[in-house]
C-alpha cells in the first residue's frame, strides 16, 4: 500500500514539476516564441494580417502550448481591402518539444466570434490565395508554419461563399462545429460534427434549403490534387428528420456533382422539412404512422451554361396522418409522389406526379391524382372523387376564423390545361374543369362575428370555367335562399387577383335581414351602438339578378312580396323594377346606383308609392331627422309619384346638399292630430276642434333642392275649416308656412288683422305665416303676402327649379335606358 502511495505522490510530483516548467518556460521565453511564430508565419502569408492582441498559453489547451490571438483581420487577395476572416479569438495549439525544436506545427486550431468571406469574381480568380508559393508548396502553406490540424473547433462562426464565376452564393452559421483534419499524400480526411444554418443556398439563380438548421456528422474526403471532393456515408439530421448523404463533387476541368440523400426512418416530417418554411405554415406538427419513404439525386454538370438534372421520390403506403391537437386523421393512406427536373435551374422542364393518392378521412374514402408540369406556365391534371365529412376536414386543417363546421361535400370533379389560359376571357374556355359537388347539410360560422351559415345543401356543377348553382339553398345569419343560377369566370376569379366574375342567378328567400348583411359585407367596426358601413361596388363583379322575397327588413323598414331584378357591370348597379309591400301600401322602384366614386355614390330613382300609411312612412324613416312634424301627429294613406337624385357616403348616409326630388303626392283619409302649430292658430281661427283636424283628398307637388322642401300652395278641407297652405322646410329645421284661413267675425274688429286680409268673390280671407325654427317659432299676421303675392312667387320658384330637375332627369333616364339595353351583356 505505502508502495503505490509513493508511485502515486511521485507521479502527481512529475506531472506538478512539469506544468509549474512549461508555465515557467511560457512565462520566460514568450516574447521569443510570439517573435519566432511571427517571423515564421510572415515567410508564408502574401496579405496583411492585423492583430490586437497576442498571448501565449499552457492553459487554453493543456498539454499543448497555445498561442491565442485576438480581434484578427486577415485580408483577402483580391485588390483593395476587403477581409477574407475576422475573429475575436483565433488560437493555434502546438506540441512542446516541437516548439523547442524551432519547428511550427500547428495541431489544432480554435476560433470564436468569426467572419469567413470567400470569393470567386467573374475572372475565376479567388481571393483566399494568402500563402506565398514555395518549392515545397504542397497547398497547405509551407515554410515554417505548417499543419496537422487534428481537432479545429469553431463558435458563433459565419462562413460566406460568392462565386461570380459559376454564379453560386453560400451563407452558412453555426454557434459550434467541431472537426478534424488528417492528410495523407495530399488527401484531406475531414470528419465533422455540430450544428449548421444554412442561411442562403442559391445556385444559379435558384435557392434552395434556406433557413434550414442541420445537425450534421460528416466523413469528407478532399483530393487537393484532383480538386475532388468524396462524401463518405454522413449523416444529416433536421429537426426530427435524419437523412443519409453520400457523393461526390470534382472541379478539376468541370464542376461535377453526384449526390444522393435518402431518407432514415422516414415520416411525414421528412418531407415537410426539406420544403420552404413558408410553404410548410401550419404543417410542422402533423405526423405518420406507416411507411414514409424519400429518396433524391443530384447528379450532372455544373456551369454556366449547364445544371445538374434533380430528381426526388417520395412517398406513403398504408400510414396514419395526424395533428396531435386536432381530432381527425388521414388512415389506409397512399400516395406515389415524384418530382424531376433535367435542369435544376430550369423549372419550365420540371414535373411534379401525385399518384393513387387515396385514403379515409375519419373513415370517408377518397382517391386523387395530381400532375404539375413546367412551374413556370403551369400545366396541371388533376382528379378528385370521395365524401368528405366537412367537420373532419375543419378538424384535420383548421381554416383561421371558421368554426363548428358539420355536413358533407360528395365531390367527383377534374381540371386539365394550362393555368395560364385563365386569366384571358378567350382562352379560359380552352381549360377543361369538370365534375360535381354535392353540398349535404353544411353548417358552419365564419368571421370574427362567429356569423352561422346553415342547411347548406344543393349541387354544384362546374364546365370549364364556369359553375352551375342548382337549387343551392341555405340560411346565412337570419336570412334564408334558394340560389339557382351560373358563376361565369368562376375558377380564373378564385385563382387570380383582379379577375371578373359573372353572376347569373335567381334568388328566392322567405326572409332577408338587410341590417346582418349589410355589416357581413360592408361593416366596419366603430365601437358606436349603430353599425357602420363602407359600401362599395367591385368592379370585377357581373351580376345579373331576380329576387322572390317573402319579407325583408333593413333599420325599421319591413317589405313583403319583394320582387324585382339587379344589374351590376362596371361599379353600377340597375334595377329596373322592384316590387314590395311595405308601410300597409305597395311600391314600385326603379334606378341606378354608380359607385365609380369612392367617395360619394350617386343614385338615380323613381318610385310609385299607392296608399302607404303615412305615420307609418313618417316612422320607418325617423321623422326624416326633424321634430316639427312626426308620426303620431298624423293618419292617412299616400299615394305618390317619387323621381330623385342624392349622393350618398361609403356609410350610406346623404349629402344633405345633393338631395333634387320631385314627389306627386295625394293623401286620402288625411288627420291631423294633437299638431301644435295648427293649435296655435286658434287665436285666429276660433275653433276648438284645430287638435284634431279630418281632411279631403290633398294633392300637390313637392320638390326637395338646396337642403329645402317647396311645398306649393294647396288647399286643405278639412272638417273645421278651409284652409290655403305653403311654405319652405330646410333641413336645419328652419321653417317659413304660409296659411290662408277664412276671416272669422270676430277678427273683424281686429286692426291688425285687417291689414293682412284680403277679399275675393269667396269672402275674406286671412293670411298668416309661421316662421322660425322647429323648435322655437312664431305664428304671425301676413302683411307682407298681401302686398307682394309671396305665394304666386313660391309657386313659380317651384315650377323653375321642377322644369330643370325634369330635363336633366330625362338626361338620367336615357343613360339608365342605355344601361339596361348595351350595359350589362357578359362577353364571353
Amino acid at each position: 500500500m505505502k508502495t503505490v502511495r509513493k508511485i502515486f505522490f511521485y507521479l502527481v510530483l512529475t506531472l506538478v514539476v512539469l506544468l509549474l516548467s512549461l508555465t515557467a518556460s511560457v512565462f520566460l521565453f514568450k516574447d521569443k516564441i510570439i517573435r519566432q511564430f511571427i517571423e515564421e508565419a510572415n515567410k508564408n502569408l502574401q496579405t496583411p494580417v492585423k492583430i490586437g492582441q497576442m498571448d501565449v498559453s499552457v492553459f487554453e489547451k493543456f498539454p499543448q502550448i497555445s498561442i491565442v490571438l485576438r480581434d484578427v483581420y486577415v485580408e483577402d487577395s483580391h485588390p483593395g481591402q476587403y477581409p477574407l476572416l475576422t475573429a475575436s479569438t483565433l488560437a493555434f495549439q502546438l506540441h512542446p518539444l516541437e516548439l523547442w525544436r524551432g519547428k511550427y506545427t500547428i495541431r489544432g486550431v480554435q476560433i470564436h466570434n468569426s467572419e469567413t468571406n470567400l470569393r470567386i469574381d467573374a475572372k475565376g480568380q479567388n481571393n483566399y490565395t494568402i500563402f506565398k508559393a514555395t518549392e515545397s508548396d504542397n497547398g497547405t502553406g509551407g515554410g515554417g508554419v505548417t499543419f496537422e490540424l487534428s481537432h479545429v473547433a469553431l463558435k458563433k462562426t459565419r462562413f460566406h461563399y460568392v462565386d461570380l464565376h459559376d454564379h453560386k452564393n453560400m451563407t452558412f452559421t453555426s454557434d459550434a462545429l467541431d472537426a478534424s483534419i488528417h492528410s495523407v499524400q495530399n488527401v484531406y480526411h475531414i470528419k465533422a460534427h455540430g450544428q449548421l444554418i444554412t442561411e442562403t443556398l442559391d445556385i444559379g439563380g435558384s435557392a434552395y434549403l434556406a433557413g434550414k438548421n442541420f445537425t450534421i456528422d460528416s466523413d469528407l474526403a478532399y483530393d487537393d490534387q484532383n480538386r475532388l471532393l468524396t462524401i463518405n456515408p454522413s449523416t444529416l439530421k433536421l429537426k426530427k428528420s435524419s437523412f443519409a448523404v453520400r457523393g461526390s463533387y470534382g472541379w478539376q476541368d468541370d464542376n461535377i456533382i453526384d449526390l444522393t440523400v435518402d431518407g432514415q426512418d422516414t415520416d411525414i416530417q421528412t418531407i415537410v422539412s426539406l420544403l420552404p418554411e413558408s410553404a410548410t405554415h401550419g404543417l410542422e406538427k402533423y405526423q405518420s404512422k406507416g411507411d414514409v419513404y424519400f429518396s433524391s439525386t443530384l447528379k450532372g454538370v455544373i456551369s454556366r451554361r449547364k445544371s445538374p438534372a434533380f430528381s426526388v421520390k417520395f412517398g406513403f403506403d398504408n400510414a396514419t396522418i395526424y395533428h396531435p391537437e386536432y381530432k381527425s386523421r388521414i388512415e389506409e393512406a397512399t400516395l406515389e409522389g415524384s418530382f424531376a427536373s433535367g435542369d435544376i435551374t430550369d423549372l419550365s422542364k420540371a414535373v411534379l406526379i401525385l399518384k393513387n393518392v387515396q385514403g379515409k378521412l375519419n373513415h370517408e374514402s377518397f382517391v386523387a391524382d395530381f400532375v404539375l408540369q413546367n412551374f413556370n406556365d403551369p400545366e396541371v391534371i388533376c382528379h378528385f372523387k370521395g365524401r368528405v365529412d366537412a367537420g373532419s376536414l375543419l378538424d384535420f386543417y383548421p381554416v383561421e376564423n371558421v368554426s363548428d363546421v358539420s355536413g358533407y361535400l360528395f365531390a367527383d370533379v377534374s381540371f386539365e390545361g394550362k393555368v395560364g389560359l385563365l386569366k384571358r376571357r378567350a382562352t379560359a374556355q380552352k381549360v377543361s374543369t369538370q365534375g360535381t359537388i354535392e353540398l349535404q347539410e353544411i353548417r358552419l360560422k365564419f368571421g370574427a362575428g362567429k356569423i352561422p351559415l346553415e342547411g347548406m345543401r344543393g349541387n354544384l356543377q362546374f364546365s370549364n370555367n364556369d359553375l352551375a348553382l342548382s337549387n343551392v339553398s341555405g340560411k346565412l345569419g337570419n336570412s334564408d335562399f334558394l340560389l339557382n343560377g351560373f358563376f361565369k369566370n368562376i375558377i380564373t376569379f378564385l385563382l387570380f387577383e383582379n379577375q371578373p366574375i359573372g353572376i347569373e342567378t335567381d334568388l328566392k328567400s322567405n326572409y332577408i335581414d338587410m341590417n346582418q348583411l349589410l355589416a357581413i359585407g360592408f361593416g366596419q367596426t366603430t365601437g358606436k351602438q349603430e353599425q357602420e358601413y363602407a359600401f362599395s361596388i367591385s368592379k370585377n363583379i357581373n351580376l345579373n339578378f331576380n329576387c322572390d322575397v317573402k319579407a325583408m327588413t333593413y333599420k325599421r323598414f319591413h317589405a313583403t312580396n319583394l320582387t324585382g331584378d339587379l344589374l351590376v357591370k362596371n361599379e353600377m348597379a340597375v334595377s329596373r323594377n322592384i316590387t314590395l309591400h311595405a308601410m300597409g301600401g305597395d311600391m314600385m322602384l326603379s334606378g341606378i346606383i354608380d359607385a365609380k366614386n369612392k367617395k360619394a355614390i350617386d343614385v338615380v330613382s323613381t318610385c310609385k308609392v299607392n296608399g302607404v300609411y303615412l305615420d307609418s312612412a313618417f316612422y320607418v324613416f325617423e321623422n326624416f331627422q326633424q321634430s316639427f312634424i312626426e308620426d303620431k301627429h298624423l293618419r292617412g294613406r299616400a299615394y305618390a309619384d317619387v323621381n330623385l337624385e342624392m349622393a350618398l357616403k361609403p356609410s350610406l348616409r346623404l349629402f344633405p346638399e345633393t338631395l333634387i326630388a320631385d314627389i306627386g303626392v295625394s293623401i286620402k283619409g288625411g288627420e291631423l292630430n294633437n299638431f301644435e302649430p295648427m293649435q296655435k292658430l286658434n287665436r285666429y281661427v276660433n275653433d276648438k276642434e284645430l287638435s284634431h283636424l279630418r281632411f279631403s283628398d290633398i294633392k300637390n307637388d313637392i320638390h326637395i333642392e338646396n337642403k329645402t322642401i317647396y311645398i306649393p300652395q294647396m288647399e286643405i278641407r278639412t272638417n273645421v275649416t278651409s284652409l290655403r297652405v305653403s311654405g319652405t322646410h330646410t333641413f336645419d329645421q328652419q321653417i317659413d308656412y304660409r296659411v290662408i284661413t277664412p276671416l272669422r267675425l270676430a277678427r273683424q274688429r281686429d286692426p291688425e288683422a285687417m291689414q293682412a286680409v284680403e277679399e275675393d268673390a269667396s269672402g275674406s280671407k286671412l293670411y298668416l305665416k309661421i316662421t322660425g325654427t322647429a323648435d322655437n317659432y312664431r305664428v304671425q299676421y301676413d302683411t307682407d303676402a298681401v302686398k307682394k303675392k309671396i305665394v304666386s312667387d313660391l309657386k313659380n320658384e317651384v315650377k323653375e327649379l321642377k322644369d330643370a330637375f325634369k330635363n336633366k332627369g330625362t338626361q338620367k333616364k336615357k343613360e339608365a335606358e342605355l344601361a339596361k339595353d348595351e350595359y350589362f351583356e357578359w362577353d364571353e
